[in-house]
């Protein structure tokens, strides 16, 4: 939903209310195209604000101490400690500084994006994704909510979830499974989203897709989680709750930082894995690893 007077767009993903506030001049369909499928027009308060400003330069912007910058590669996450329980946040393309600021309230319900003016046709998009993803995370959290990073198929009715690290091969197994199962298709290629509800797990799509513009507004039961590894050979293992565990935990974006998040976090993943089969596949990116994956999850359940 749009307010023209104030630039307000309103949307809901996984059954949760989120608002943006862009600057006069910025249309949403040149930043917001992904969230277009999730648009909401009902009533109700959003989970969390996020209003993009455009100021001259970020030079001094970053208060505090920066605690850390993460990740091995693009986007860097970067972490400034403002007093106790007090953070700001950066995204960046590089190591060297933060493209842009995230200053938050102190329970992350009205937030604000700094992008430098210099900048701001190229890097609104990105800063707004980002931000949009670390808020959800963490607004969502105590309601059984996973924002994980992985690829998944749905079929027949069903979400199949594939995990794994970098370069494993996960949007390599989801094609396999488009081009060599039949009643196919993409649900979500980076960041789709798991939420348990009355004892049931549900997969939904989500605005985050990666490289890959699959932007689906769509809930359907997670049938099965498959976590992938690399090997010259297909083998198929069904996991043991403590392995289910330590292999989509780690998959789950979280502020890891915060106790609350955290123990969230871990309860969610421990509901989840009580509902639906967690599976470990080897295998050789080829049409018969997608074939033995199929046929095997499709034959056991909890």
């Amino acid at each position: 939903m749009e307010d023209k007077m104030n630039n307000i767009y309103r949307y809901t993903v996984a059954g949760h209310t989120f608002s943006v506030i862009l600057p006069d001049g910025f249309p949403a369909e040149n930043y917001l195209r992904p969230y277009e499928p999730f648009a909401w027009q009902g009533d109700g308060d959003s989970l969390f604000s996020l209003e993009l400003r455009i100021v001259p330069s970020l030079e001094g912007m970053a208060t505090g101490k920066m605690l850390e910058c993460f990740n091995d590669e693009a986007p860097y996450f970067w972490i400034f400690e403002n007093g106790e329980d007090r953070y700001s946040f950066g995204f960046s393309y590089t190591k060297v500084h933060p493209d842009c600021l995230l200053h938050t309230s102190d329970d992350l319900k009205s937030n604000v994006i700094y992008v430098a003016e210099a900048g701001a046709a190229h890097l609104a998009e990105f800063a707004l994704s980002n931000a949009m993803m670390l808020l959800y995370t963490f607004c969502t959290s105590p309601y059984d909510t996973l924002l994980v990073h992985a690829s998944v198929i749905a079929h027949a009715g069903g979400g199949y979830m594939f995990l794994g690290r970098s370069g494993t091969g996960k949007s390599t197994h989801s094609r396999l499974w488009l081009n060599n199962i039949e009643d196919t298709y993409l649900l979500n290629d980076d960041n789709p989203i798991i939420r348990f509800i009355d004892g049931e797990a549900y997969v939904y799509g989500s605005p985050w897709s990666g490289k890959t513009p699959c932007y689906r507004n769509e809930r359907m039961p997670l049938k099965a989680v498959v976590r992938l590894s690399q090997a010259p050979y297909n083998r198929i293992e069904r996991n043991a709750p403590l392995q289910s565990f330590a292999s989509l935990m780690p998959a789950c974006s979280c502020m890891r930082w915060d106790g609350r998040s955290v123990s969230a976090l871990h309860s969610a993943v421990e509901k989840v894995i009580g509902r639906v089969p967690c599976w470990h596949l080897e295998c050789l990116p080829d049409r018969d690893a997608a074939i033995l994956c199929n046929s095997t999850v499709k034959t056991e359940r909890i």
